[in-house]
């Protein structure tokens, strides 16, 4: 019932001009009818932006968001690990963070985008594109992207984009703390899904491998005391039933020869670790293998 706009590119965008936008969701399927285009400026101001951008690709927000922007429009960055805002609006009794300024190469996005249009986003929904146009949704039991403001203030627009959310059977439950909620998914991005990257198995083939079960919750202990030495009751999502057979999205990156998430995944987790005082080896490793993984493979460039 509400009027979306998607910028999009390549064969993506032009199935999606064509034909509507289908989204696949077990035996289920549905059709939307949306606008698209690969330019800003052709779709116009909108009344919020949700960005999806990996890591790789949000600096490109700081020139091509302009055009989608009212006057009070806001900009919910739905992305994976530490994102590149994260010190902005901190609250006063977090620890002192790292210099994470590699995530803003230059400060192209400190300059362009200001602090009262920053909306924290955490998407939990695992997807693939199958085909142009078409989007399998792998996860129905659990499709969430949870909003908060960067300065963690309640807000109007907060609680109306949850509202919009929630009716479109979205779930986006309060949080009081939007880094908290980053960390508890970044738990499972900067150990299970680096694994699968490594081993090119899915979540689940990782998760059910005897030779890894003794690995897994030595990773997990590792990631937790980083997450903790920010927020020391954060815990990891979980879920009912079996992890999904999904490759996660860093290890489909790596198969399509595309950027990646490295940065925001691997290097941003370390940096917080050695600011913690941390010895976390395991995760060193990882880290290690996962940054000449990618790099041998022209997707990292440090």
């Amino acid at each position: 019932g509400n009027d979306v706009t998607c910028v999009m590119r390549g064969p993506h965008l032009a199935a999606v001009q064509k034909d509507g936008l289908t989204l696949r969701v077990g035996g289920d399927e549905y059709k939307a009818s949306v606008r698209a285009s690969d330019r800003p400026a052709d779709l116009g101001p909108q009344d919020v932006v949700i960005s999806t951008l990996k890591a790789t690709g949000v600096a490109a927000l700081a020139d091509g968001v302009k055009p989608l922007l009212a006057g009070d429009t806001a900009i919910v960055f739905a992305q994976n690990g530490i994102p590149w805002w994260y010190d902005i609006g901190l609250p006063g009794d977090h620890p002192p963070t790292p210099d994470l300024a590699f995530l803003d190469p230059g400060g192209a996005l400190r300059k362009a985008i200001p602090k009262e249009r920053i909306v924290g986003g955490v998407i939990f929904s695992s997807n693939e594109v199958i085909a142009p146009g078409v989007v399998e949704n792998l996860s129905p039991e659990r499709n969430m992207l949870i909003a908060g403001e960067c300065d963690d203030r309640n807000s109007e627009r907060i609680a109306g984009l949850r509202s919009v959310l929630e009716a479109a059977q979205f779930a986006s439950s309060p949080v009081a703390q939007i880094r908290e909620s980053i960390w508890s998914k970044l738990l499972t991005n900067m150990s299970l899904s680096i694994l699968c990257l490594l081993t090119a198995q899915t979540a689940r083939a990782v998760r059910d491998d005897p030779a890894l079960q003794d690995v897994i919750p030595r990773l997990l202990d590792e990631a937790n005391s980083i997450a903790q030495s920010c927020y020391p009751g954060v815990k990891r999502i979980t879920r009912t039933g079996p992890a999904p057979n999904h490759k996660p999205s860093i290890l489909q990156d790596y198969e399509l020869g595309r950027a990646m998430e490295i940065d925001a995944l691997v290097r941003a987790p370390a940096a917080f670790a050695r600011a913690a005082g941390l010895s976390t080896p395991m995760m060193d490793l990882m880290a290690a293998l996962a940054i000449q993984h990618a790099r041998d493979r022209g997707l990292y460039a440090p």
